[in-house]
């Protein structure tokens, strides 16, 4: 029986997600250099213990609560860098301009809070880039001119699926990045778990502003924080400072004279850093795992010596896998979250880089439908106001405004929404998986990729006939907000299943097409609609509406119902939808993408080059 593995210090494995949010917490308390932190799929309701937790690791147990901002989407540069006041002159009342949040001095460190960094508005993108990070920081505005040195910490949550949102630059900005989706706070006031008494004499330290003792790398603490990162190529310098500054404050917590590799391992657990070429650990089987095992092909052993027939040197001998049922089945899901600080790495399209600068809007139809809301502020205007949040401003003045049970609204009451900019174009992909074999679509649907990256259109994905699909005589469709979404590349990437529910995928679509005209009074400007498939549609829409394959034989059905199902897409806005079909060259049957392509009225691209399209023949 091998002997059990000593337990590591609380510090150096932090054991379940409070306690190792607790000591990225302390981290970024100790270390001025981590002075932002970022927390993936944080659940909302616990974002204000989070932010309660870290106030009383910066004041400390029986100072005041640290001074606090909040930046939404509807923060302006008014809200960062200026506050106005009032002030008793000797020739009355005056009206004066004074630092705002994040520029008054105050002693010691403040807190700002972002609940969103992927709705946070551009203003406080800006600030974020200027102030994380940075020794010293200087700001001009409204004639207000101010030279200091950031202390204040920033803590953010942002969802996954919201990664592809935020600038490169931005995220690089914050050292300390966490994914937290099952963090559990405890009631009281520890949320978190009590803090160790080993830390109480770093954090004093801290807290008071002192000279703190220095710490000395050994020899080989700078080469394992360049091995622990994988050395990857194009991530900057900004990776290997959080890492040996997260292993300075793990050692200053610890009360260690020197910086080991230790630490620097330590830090790379904490943060759960993985290699592209070195994971730290396989992943977990899920509850499907003995079915997957049972359904799939199993390589037998090979022959002992001396028996027949043995097999060639070098191939294993595969067995064919028991006959499954076509039909609902539990899907794996899309897109698994990893525990990975740097999502913005998987695999997919390119991240943009996004200028700091609001984005032009819509002119075309009426203010109040310029996109979704996406939070509230002062009202300019009469336009597009929020009746409930200016209910609400009106309501905190009530008693001193003396009168009685009505509720009197002022002008300095009012609100109004903040809305995203609303997307004028729209790319929608209907993806045949059965069609791709040995086939590499990724070059052939580069071009239409791009043009929605440029042109920030949201792309909507209709899948047909994947692997893992809820029902196999189903499609499946999603919309994701840019190209930039790693359902995208997971979606490009899923293997073939054993059915083609061509009809009832251009159904979809045709739906979708029809709900983005008529979703707004204006419309959209432009939609691409692009197929690809060899249109053998192997499944009629009738078995797709009802979700259970048929006894009977199929025959044409499914592609007949295909061919109506395109003459239905055709009838639509011509001027506003172009359609492509995207041929990979099959044989038999290479003229069904044609016949497609007539019912919907579109044009036919080549998606394998000919030499590889004629050897695929043979």
């Amino acid at each position: 029986m091998p002997a059990p593995v000593p337990r590591p210090s609380p510090v150096a494995d932090p054991e379940g997600p409070p306690r190792r949010l607790l000591t990225a917490l302390a981290c970024a308390a100790v270390e001025p250099g981590l002075s932002g932190v970022l927390l993936f799929d944080l659940p909302d309701r616990h974002l204000a213990a989070v932010a309660a937790a870290f106030d009383r690791l910066l004041a400390g147990p029986a100072g005041p609560p640290v001074p606090r901002t909040t930046l939404t989407a509807a923060t302006t540069d008014e809200d960062l860098w200026l506050r106005p006041r009032v002030r008793r002159g000797p020739h009355g009342i005056d009206f004066a301009l004074d630092p705002g949040p994040l520029t008054e001095p105050v002693p010691g460190p403040s807190l700002v809070v972002v609940p969103d960094l992927a709705r946070l508005s551009v203003p406080g993108k800006r600030a974020a880039v200027q102030l994380l990070g940075a020794d010293v920081a200087t700001v001009e505005h409204a004639g207000l001119s101010r030279h200091w040195r950031p202390e204040a910490r920033w803590l953010a949550a942002c969802r996954t699926e919201d990664v592809e949102r935020v600038p490169p630059h931005l995220l690089d900005r914050f050292p300390l990045r966490l994914t937290l989706p099952e963090l559990r706070t405890r009631p009281g006031g520890t949320p978190l778990g009590p803090l160790p008494a080993a830390w109480d004499t770093a954090l004093d330290r801290a807290r008071a502003h002192g000279p703190r003792p220095p710490l000395h790398p050994d020899a080989d603490f700078a080469s394992r924080v360049l091995e622990l990162l994988d050395d990857q190529d194009g991530t900057g310098q900004r990776r290997p400072l959080a890492l040996a500054r997260t292993a300075r404050a793990l050692a200053r917590l610890d009360g260690a004279g020197r910086l080991t590799a230790g630490h620097a391992e330590a830090a790379a657990r904490l943060l759960r850093l993985r290699g592209a070429r070195r994971p730290c650990a396989e992943p977990p089987p899920g509850p499907d795992a003995a079915d997957t095992a049972r359904s799939a092909p199993r390589i037998l052993p090979e022959p002992r010596p001396g028996t027949d027939r043995p097999p060639a040197p070098g191939t294993p001998v595969l067995e064919p896998g028991p006959a499954e049922h076509i039909g609902s089945a539990r899907a794996a899901g899309p897109w698994p979250a990893a525990d990975t600080p740097y999502p913005e790495d998987a695999p997919g399209p390119p991240p943009e880089d996004t200028a700091l600068r609001t984005p032009a809007r819509r002119a075309t139809g009426p203010r109040a439908a310029r996109g979704p809301v996406v939070g509230v502020r002062p009202a300019r205007d009469l336009w597009d106001l929020a009746p409930v949040r200016t209910a609400m401003e009106a309501a905190k003045y009530r008693a001193v405004r003396e009168s009685g049970d009505r509720l009197v609204v002022l002008p300095r009451d009012l609100r109004g929404y903040v809305r995203a900019p609303e997307p004028v174009r729209m790319l929608t992909l209907v993806l045949d998986h059965t069609c791709r074999e040995d086939w590499d679509w990724h070059p052939a649907l580069e071009p239409f990729l791009h043009w929605a990256y440029v042109t920030r259109a949201p792309v909507h994905v209709v899948e047909i006939g994947g692997r893992g699909a809820p029902n196999e005589v189903r499609a499946e469709s999603f919309t994701t907000p840019s190209t930039r979404s790693p359902r995208i590349a997971a979606a490009l990437d899923r293997p073939p299943g054993r059915s083609t529910p061509l009809a009832h995928g251009l159904e979809l679509a045709e739906q979708t097409l029809r709900r983005a005209f008529r979703h707004h009074r204006a419309g959209l400007v432009e939609a691409l609609l692009v197929v690809v498939t060899d249109g053998r549609g192997n499944v009629p829409l009738a078995a797709s509406h009802l979700g259970r394959a048929g006894r009977g034989a199929v025959g044409r059905t499914g592609i007949d119902d295909a061919l109506a199902a395109a003459g239905r897409i055709s009838g639509m806005d011509r001027t506003r939808l172009h359609v492509l079909v995207v041929d990979p060259g099959r044989q038999p049957y290479p003229e069904l993408p044609h016949l497609l392509a007539e019912a919907l009225d579109g044009r036919v691209v080549t998606g394998r080059p000919e030499p590889e399209a004629a050897d695929h023949g043979r």
